[in-house]
């Protein structure tokens, strides 16, 4: 039997207010740029971007414990075929070698294919992350 979503269960975790509060919460732990320091290391700058990652929404044939999406058959939410659109030009920058695709399921959205032809179009990789069912 599937379990539900936290939107589902009515959890407080559901709310984007609620994880931020988590998140910024301030713990005992050191921050990551703060154990950097503590090893006398270099705080870490990006300087290329190569990996665009797409949600394409929380729809998804399965309700698992541990995705941290909160994704399921009971979520409706998916990227528009007008975002897509709108991301697909953002990836034509010559900066991007990688698509990155996620959801939810991502192949159960519609402009999942769209989004993998137009990226191999142009030479790039794809990266589906599916739950292999």
């Amino acid at each position: 039997m599937a379990s539900l979503t936290l939107l589902r269960q009515h959890s407080k975790l559901a709310d984007p207010h609620e994880q931020l509060r988590i998140l910024n919460a301030r713990s005992q732990q050191p921050s990551f740029d703060e154990q950097l320091q503590k090893q006398q290391l270099p705080v870490l700058h990006a300087t290329t971007i190569e990996t665009l990652q797409l949600n394409l929404g929380k729809l998804c044939n399965m309700t698992c414990e541990h995705c941290h999406v909160d994704a399921g058959p009971d979520r409706r939410e998916i990227m528009s075929a007008e975002t897509a659109q709108f991301c697909l030009q953002a990836f034509e920058h010559p900066g991007f070698q990688t698509l990155d695709l996620t959801g939810g399921a991502p192949e159960m959205n519609p402009q999942f294919k769209s989004l993998v032809i137009a990226a191999r179009k142009l030479n790039r990789r794809v990266i589906d992350r599916c739950n292999l069912t």
